[in-house]
């Protein structure tokens, strides 16, 4: 999904930042992912799917929080640079009109994006811990991208 309104662009596969971004980058991509999930609880969706979109829900709050103690334990004395944006496509706001399978469509490629984040973000640190944690949440990406094909086919 494009942002045409926005008239800069932004990659979100610009690696050429500080880890302070990068990480605000990280840390804005959960925020938008819990969102998508938000709105989509708002819709009509099959009650097997409810309690899956709540658990990641969760699933995103928690890796904001992870990230966020990542930034802390680098940069203690620093507030993290949050971007207005990620750069991971994300739904617009939804309307009305915006049915589940849309949404389902749009988060798919947004967890496609923030894994390929993840597996990239990897190769900026040396910290094995911090590498660690950016494969577990690449993980838990592609995990969710995989739970949605399954849910998206239900929709018909």
């Amino acid at each position: 999904m494009n942002r045409e309104k926005d008239s800069s662009p932004f990659d979100l596969f610009n690696f050429e930042v500080s880890l302070q971004e990068l990480l605000g980058r990280a840390v804005r991509t959960e925020l938008e992912e819990a969102d998508i999930y938000r709105n989509l609880l708002e819709k009509d969706l099959p009650d097997e799917t409810a309690p899956i979109i709540e658990r990641f829900i969760t699933q995103e709050e928690n890796h904001e929080e992870k990230l966020r103690s990542t930034f802390d334990d680098f940069f203690p004395d620093e507030e993290i640079p949050l971007p207005e944006r990620s750069g991971v496509e994300v739904p617009e706001e939804t309307s009305g009109e915006t049915t589940p399978r849309k949404i389902i469509e749009e988060a798919i490629e947004a967890e496609r994006n923030a894994e390929k984040f993840y597996r990239e973000l990897i190769d900026e640190f040396e910290d094995k811990e911090v590498r660690r944690l950016l494969g577990f949440l690449a993980s838990n990406e592609r995990e969710h991208y995989e739970i949605l094909r399954v849910e998206l086919n239900k929709l018909k």
